[in-house]
């Protein structure tokens, strides 16, 4: 089921997060980063946020509020969605700069890097604990019907999926490895 599939992604999105939060971690203590995994973390969520998992979210959301009125929290979702891509944009150009040799400040990156970690967490909380409980509570068994019937993109994933893209393969297999001791 189509909310199944969006648990299991958030649960995906709290993984690479406890790895940023780990790259965090290393920061504070000076010891080295790998920002080509941060990259590849932040362009990961960036790009299947945008292309499946937001899209998806919003097919959902839409629906409530068309046929069970209006939520603050779920009308807000296709806002905080747009402000997320925002967010992840501007971090991604961070995180570009310095693997093109720019200077970026340490305290700089580190506080780019928080907040980002920070508002995605969030996001997935509000979702987690508000949005899905009020879909689930009132959502019949045709609404679920008539949305998976809507929803034609491709679900593959890139990175947790059964075909890895050339370009997550690295990102993967640290996801595999990875063992996420402490929670974001």
């Amino acid at each position: 089921m189509m909310i199944e599939r969006i648990r299991r992604e958030h649960g995906y999105m709290t993984r690479l997060l406890a790895i940023l939060k780990s790259q965090y971690q290393r920061l504070q203590t000076e010891q080295k980063v790998d920002y080509r995994l941060v990259k590849d973390i932040v362009d990961y969520l960036s790009s299947h946020s945008e292309t499946v998992h937001h899209p998806k979210e919003d097919l959902i959301y839409h629906y409530y509020v068309e046929k069970y009125g209006d939520d603050k929290h779920i009308a807000d979702l296709a806002e905080d969605h747009v402000a997320l891509a925002k967010k992840t944009h501007h971090f991604m150009d961070i995180i570009e700069m310095i693997l093109q040799d720019a200077i970026v400040p340490q305290e700089v990156f580190m506080e780019q890097l928080a907040e980002f970690i920070t508002s995605q967490k969030q996001h997935l909380d509000l979702e987690e604990r508000e949005i899905i409980p009020i879909v689930n509570k009132t959502f019949v068994a045709a609404d679920w019907e008539f949305l998976e019937s809507q929803w034609e993109q491709s679900e593959d994933d890139p990175v947790f999926g059964d075909n890895i893209a050339d370009r997550y393969k690295q990102l993967a297999e640290l996801v595999r490895n990875f063992k996420q001791e402490e929670k974001v």
